[in-house]
């Protein structure tokens, strides 16, 4: 039983050390839908992608994070 436990707990320690950094897009609209874009933020974390598409959004519009 304390081997299972030990191996579960390593796993879950490896996981946790796992780096969660992916790539999000980030999609800006307009009522113009010719002007829409999409923004790659490549190798982040979840809650940076949210920060950096908002802050894009303060000098474009409407930027949302997909």
């Amino acid at each position: 039983m304390k081997a299972i436990f030990f191996v579960f707990v390593g796993f879950i320690a490896v996981a946790g050390m796992c780096s969660c950094n992916k790539d999000f897009t980030c999609r800006c609209t307009f009522t113009d839908t010719s002007k829409n874009f999409d923004v790659k933020i490549e190798k982040v974390r979840k809650n940076d992608a949210k920060v950096i598409c908002t802050d894009y959004s303060t000098f474009v519009g409407n930027c949302v994070l997909q």
